[in-house]
């Protein structure tokens, strides 16, 4: 009778196992009214590697990411397995649960068994509901999750939601038999594929340039713009030109006044540098923008760069007296100023010494060298100016030409003249002496006429007149130029000139004729004197 008893007990132990492995392929429970896919169906063992081969293509499927940790299987345990939604876990199934419990229990005493669940593909798994019916005699008293909302004491619900590729959950549960008996616990699963997804990848290249230009350069001075072209989008941006129409008055250095730079093809992210070197041929202010186009009517403009060209300006004075006489010292005051709008950086000075001048000092640092005396102004900012002066001293008649020059940096060179005339001091020595003194009536007395340049300058249309008192009559004249005569007078013609140093003579004979203390008065003139010039002899004429 035992044993009809145990024969009879494994078989409706074994018939409740037959009924978890071997229901067929139907419709599961859906869950958030999802429309599906969802699947349930036969337990089966573990997949096999031809199973994991005709899914994924690879003969070995990876290790199972496990959420927790099942118990170990003892001797005195049972397990049941089921594959969905073939229940070949070798071929063509997506989850895989096993179950794991005490192979016998006691009324009152704990129970805890396990479900563990298994996505066996490489790719996620969505939306996974274990559904666990509940025998009558087990009480639940924990569950590890937490059992989800809607589940009571006949059902048990775990909605274990996504599954990684592989991913393994488990679900513990613990509860107390409440009568003797067998005790089923049946179990189902649904779950969701993943949509079927077609993702093309759709580029959308775009350019941006930027360029860069000094703000402020002189106008000799060549200067380098820099432009810099990006394809801020994705995929490549092909056949990529910049193009760059320059402003007029900037070119190249090899004369052109337009650029065009083929950059070729950019990929996403990626840039490219172009620096051209330009120079102005004027002052003034240059504004500009490049752009940069590519195939697919992409375009952009860079930002406009604004360069101010400048230059410096420079003027020279120059002042000093318009005559010196010989000897004398010439100051000329040079004032040189920059009248552009950029620094005139390096400004020399150079002062030519005239050549018949020479140098005595200078103002403001000047040196002499050789002929020339040179002031280094250093930086000359726009509006500034600088004054020095130079000294020389006249040393022979003539026009010293004094000339002067300033050069700088970026700058055109200017020069100043100042023409200063040197004149000789006009010194003129007259003297007239008698050689007889006193003369008898009825004789002769000579008179000598001596002019002397004692001045630095040669004398200009030296005149001689002699006036004759009573008691005195003209014989004879002679000397340098010819005398003419009348009754009170001797003229001579003007000496058209006598040098410095130099002396000219002339002589009149006169015949005393009556008793007397007589004059023989003598006037000179000269072009360089203002006043002429007198001298007078005193002779006795006596019986």
């Amino acid at each position: 009778m035992k044993f009809k008893k145990r024969s009879f007990f494994f078989a409706v132990l074994l018939s409740s196992l037959w009924g978890l492995t071997g229901y067929e392929l139907q419709a599961g429970a859906i869950k958030h009214d999802d429309p599906g896919p969802h699947y349930h169906g036969h337990i089966h063992e573990e997949p096999g590697p031809r199973h994991y081969e005709q899914l994924h293509g690879k003969k070995e499927a990876p290790k199972p990411v496990v959420k927790s940790v099942a118990p170990e299987i003892k001797s005195d345990m049972i397990k049941t397995m089921g594959a969905w939604p073939t229940g070949n876990k070798d071929c063509c199934s997506v989850i895989y649960m096993e179950k794991v419990a005490p192979r016998t229990g006691q009324v009152g005493k704990d129970y805890e068994y396990f479900v563990k669940v298994t996505n066996l593909l490489g790719t996620p798994v969505k939306d996974v509901e274990v559904i666990q019916n509940l025998p009558q005699n087990f009480q639940i008293k924990g569950v590890d999750p937490e059992m989800e909302a809607g589940s009571d004491a006949t059902i048990a619900k775990w909605f274990l939601g996504d599954f990684g590729p592989n991913e393994t959950k488990i679900i513990k549960v613990s509860g107390i038999p409440t009568k003797a008996g067998h005790m089923p616990f049946c179990t189902d699963i649904t779950y969701r594929l993943p949509e079927l997804c077609l993702e093309p990848e759709i580029f959308q290249p775009q350019l941006s340039l930027t360029k860069e230009a000094p703000e402020e350069v002189m106008l000799c001075d060549a200067f380098t713009v820099t432009l810099v072209v990006k394809n801020t989008g994705t995929g490549a941006a092909r056949n990529v030109v910049i193009k760059d129409a320059l402003p007029a008055g900037l070119k190249t250095l090899d004369g052109k006044s337009s650029m065009s730079h083929e950059i070729g093809t950019l990929g996403s992210g990626e840039s490219r540098k172009v620096t051209v070197s330009v120079k102005a041929d004027k002052t003034g202010t240059f504004s500009n923008a490049a752009t940069a186009v590519a195939d697919g009517d992409l375009t952009t403009q860079s930002n406009i760069t604004n360069t101010v060209v400048r230059q410096p300006a420079l003027e020279i004075t120059k002042n000093g007296p318009d005559k010196r006489y010989v000897g004398g010292e010439i100051t000329y005051e040079i004032v040189v100023a920059n009248k552009g709008d950029g620094p005139a950086v390096s400004t020399i000075i150079e002062d030519v010494i005239p050549a018949n001048t020479t140098y005595v000092s200078s103002t403001g640092g000047g040196v002499l060298s050789g002929s020339k005396v040179s002031w280094n102004a250093g930086t000359l900012k726009p509006a500034e100016s600088k004054k020095v002066d130079v000294t020389v001293r006249a040393s022979s008649i003539g026009e010293a030409k004094n000339s002067v020059t300033v050069r700088a940096d970026c700058a055109e060179s200017a020069s100043a003249t100042a023409i200063t005339k040197i004149l000789g001091i006009p010194a003129v020595l007259l003297e007239v002496i008698d050689i007889e003194d006193p003369i008898p009536i009825g004789e002769n007395v000579t008179y000598v006429i001596t002019v002397t340049n004692q001045g630095s300058e040669a004398s200009a249309n030296v005149k001689i007149n002699c006036l004759l008192e009573e008691g005195m009559q003209y014989v004879s004249s002679s000397g340098p130029t010819s005398g003419t005569a009348d009754a009170k007078a001797v003229t001579f013609a003007p000496l058209p000139s006598l040098a410095p140093k130099a002396k000219a003579t002339w002589k009149v004979v006169i015949k005393a004729t009556a008793k007397g203390d007589v004059r023989f008065k003598v006037t000179m003139t000269d072009d360089r004197l203002d006043r002429p010039v007198q001298e007078t002899e005193a002779t006795y004429l006596y019986e």
